[in-house]
């Protein structure tokens, strides 16, 4: 597999400029040219630009089932610390608030390193950051992520945010992802979620999907079949988003990476 896509908190996203009314993901940027600047030798730089039909988030979209236009820029130092920003449009279906967002960037900072030659583990932080409100709430917030890794074949992780889209709850997901690469250009991979967000967004899921990753060069299909199920019953929050589970979809993706 030529395509190498090196993205820790696992989605693509795209820059658009012009749109973001906060700063603060600039100094991402300028960290990475400093450390580039500063041993490039021992550094590796990645980057994703992609176009989904869909940007489905653990069980429900974040674009009301339309097309995303992500990108992804990813530093990491042969100590195993990376750094690196996501954005990707968004739209969460609140047309009646006039502050609304359409904007989501994601700067993460992390370690990965090794526990033998089979086992690798990664710790993460990620900031979601967004250029206005969620049903007229600021909605910014952190969340942590561990990750473990057996060789390219099995990952498992657990993230937990104390305060999920800065509502006054904490929120915890568990994943558990396979890949088996069928030839040396064509992947299968699947993965299956549980996100305890019922204080935030009204009721816990279970989510899963399962698809083909085709590479090329620089370039990369991705077909996948999505599928989530409510797991609680549905409490009545204050805040009025409530994402819907997804219905049975299939996402295609078309990335371009260096």
């Amino acid at each position: 597999m030529n395509l190498n896509i090196h993205v820790h908190n696992r989605f693509y996203s795209i820059y658009m400029t012009g749109l973001l009314k906060k700063p603060i993901v600039f100094p991402i940027f300028s960290l990475v040219t400093l450390l580039i600047s500063s041993s490039p030798s021992l550094a590796e730089i990645h980057g994703t630009l992609t176009i989904s039909n869909d940007y489905i988030w653990r069980g429900y979209s974040k674009t009301e089932s339309d097309f995303a236009l992500q990108a992804n820029l990813d530093y990491e130092h042969s100590s195993g610390f990376y750094l690196g920003t996501s954005v990707s449009n968004v739209d969460f279906g609140d047309v009646a608030f006039a502050d609304r967002s359409h904007v989501e960037i994601t700067p993460y900072l992390g370690w990965t390193f090794s526990l033998s030659d089979d086992w690798r583990m990664d710790v993460q932080w990620t900031y979601y950051l967004y250029n206005g409100d969620i049903f007229g709430h600021q909605s910014d917030y952190n969340e942590y992520y561990f990750f473990l890794h057996f060789r390219e074949i099995f990952s498992a992780s657990v993230s937990f945010s104390e305060d999920y889209y800065n509502q006054g709850h904490s929120s915890a997901e568990y994943g558990l992802t396979g890949r088996y690469p069928i030839t040396d250009t064509l992947e299968f991979s699947t993965s299956v979620g549980y996100s305890a967000v019922k204080e935030i967004l009204e009721y816990d899921n279970l989510h899963w999907n399962a698809g083909l990753t085709y590479y090329y060069e620089f370039i990369a299909l991705d077909f996948r079949y999505q599928e989530a199920a409510e797991m609680t019953e549905t409490r009545e929050n204050k805040w009025r988003y409530d994402p819907e589970v997804i219905e049975p979809s299939f996402v295609f993706s078309f990335s371009i990476g260096f």
